[in-house]
């Protein structure tokens, strides 16, 4: 990643004027585009990796079951798709149509952190096959909070609480970390992906000291290399990521983690029938990766003063001070050359304040520090659908999103909630249509 291109080129190709690079129209949500034309066996593969992305998984051992075998014995999902739909987002506990208090769907993952949460592993699972115990299941409560902005608008956020219902094994230690998360959507991580390390830091030193991110280093193949996935950048690949997801919420083992999220406590678990070694063949495991990194970003939808001679969402977005980490152009080092796409991210990790901080099971906050969210295909994740925003689905609309900005966003939140109404509606309306 880090050669190729000098860094003068890299800042000149990422603030020239520019096509939007690797967007496509999405005609039918259940057969997304790729980023450019493919070859016939790279589309072979293509094809390939999003059936299998939208398999069900089923027990080691059922017959018939065309390699697809091998699911848990602890799990969340039984497919990738049942996170990503065809790599769109997943989805928190939804929008006024559902309870206030309700159990989490399969798309919401409940991640766990410190050395308090043995004998449970990465993530708690809420499934398991046959003969087997789940390790929980999990309820949120929402508590309203509520305030004006300065020329009176009320506003209204949705705080949540989590509690681990009926633990499998033994309740969690109170000093336990829980990392509440949604499954981010997946347009365009090939190119996110191509980005090259030298650009990042380049990009970090231009930012103010304040708002200044943290490049997310991970040792990772006996190598430090620059983390790029998941909510705080602790996966520093496509694949890398992907493993996670198999061996963590689908208790699926491949080439690179030959171990699922059975804890050595958790002997039953560790000595299942297994599905193959791996599970995940390196066929599939290679065609699934060829799916995410070839798929496309949805197409913005261009707003009536885009059309027109103005752009006042733009200049809005960049006034208040969201674009010194919502970068709206970066340089991907693609097959096609030298590309600039336009994710609205810096690939760097912020302090985003407590109000978002990860929380111990006792309730006490913890330190931290969350990758700068891609905005892109922003308008289509909001198309006709019951979308909620941030890591763990609390925001109801980018409005809320927003206002839950704090630590070294919280001058640019002020910023945007001192804007006249008709001036954060043009803002909101602009965020809407990328």
């Amino acid at each position: 990643m880090r050669g190729g291109l000098s860094a003068g080129l890299l800042l000149l190709a990422a603030t020239a004027t520019a096509a939007d690079y690797g967007r496509a129209v999405f005609t039918n949500r259940r057969e997304p585009p790729s980023i450019a034309a493919l070859d016939d066996a790279t589309r072979a593969r293509f094809e390939l990796g999003q059936l299998v992305f939208n398999s069900q998984w089923v027990v080691a051992g059922t017959p018939r079951a065309e390699r697809r075998d091998g699911l848990g014995p602890l799990f969340i999902g039984a497919s990738c798709d049942g996170c990503h739909n065809n790599g769109a987002r997943g989805q928190g506990l939804g929008n006024e149509r559902l309870r206030r208090d309700d159990l989490l769907p399969n798309s919401f993952v409940m991640q766990l952190g410190g050395t308090h949460a043995q004998p449970y592993g990465d993530v708690l699972n809420t499934s398991a096959i046959a003969g087997f115990i789940r390790e929980a299941s999990l309820r949120v409560t929402y508590e309203d909070v509520t305030g004006r902005y300065p020329d009176g608008t009320p506003w209204t956020l949705r705080k949540p609480s989590y509690e681990v219902i009926a633990p499998g094994y033994r309740p969690l230690s109170a000093a336990t970390i829980l990392r509440p998360r949604v499954g981010p959507a997946l347009y365009g991580v090939g190119l996110l992906e191509s980005v090259p390390v030298d650009f990042v830091e380049q990009l970090r030193r231009s930012q103010p000291r304040a708002q200044r991110g943290e490049l997310p280093w991970r040792r990772f193949a006996g190598e430090h290399a620059l983390g790029r996935f998941g909510w705080q950048a602790d996966a520093v690949s496509v694949q890398d990521q992907t493993e996670r997801a198999l061996a963590r919420e689908m208790g699926l083992t491949s080439v690179g983690r030959t171990q699922d999220d059975c804890t050595p406590q958790q002997v039953a678990c560790r000595t299942a029938e297994r599905g193959g070694t791996p599970e995940v063949s390196p066929e599939f495991l290679e065609a699934l990766l060829t799916f995410q990194r070839e798929l496309a970003v949805p197409q913005g939808k261009p707003t009536a003063e885009q059309t027109s001679a103005g752009d006042g969402g733009a200049q809005l977005f960049a006034r208040v001070g969201c674009a010194v980490c919502h970068r709206p152009e970066m340089a991907a080092a693609t097959a096609a050359g030298t590309q600039t796409i336009r994710p609205y991210t810096d690939l760097l990790v912020h302090d985003m304040g407590d109000g978002l901080a990860d929380r111990r099971v006792g309730g006490r906050g913890v330190p931290s520090r969350w990758r700068t969210a891609p905005l892109w295909g922003m308008a289509y994740a909001l198309d006709g659908r019951d979308a909620v925003l941030l890591h763990d689905g609390r925001a109801r609309g980018l409005e809320e999103a927003v206002l839950w900005h704090g630590g070294q966003a919280a001058a640019a939140q002020r910023r945007f909630m001192a804007l006249p109404a008709a001036d954060r509606t043009r803002l909101l309306a602009w965020l809407a249509s990328l």
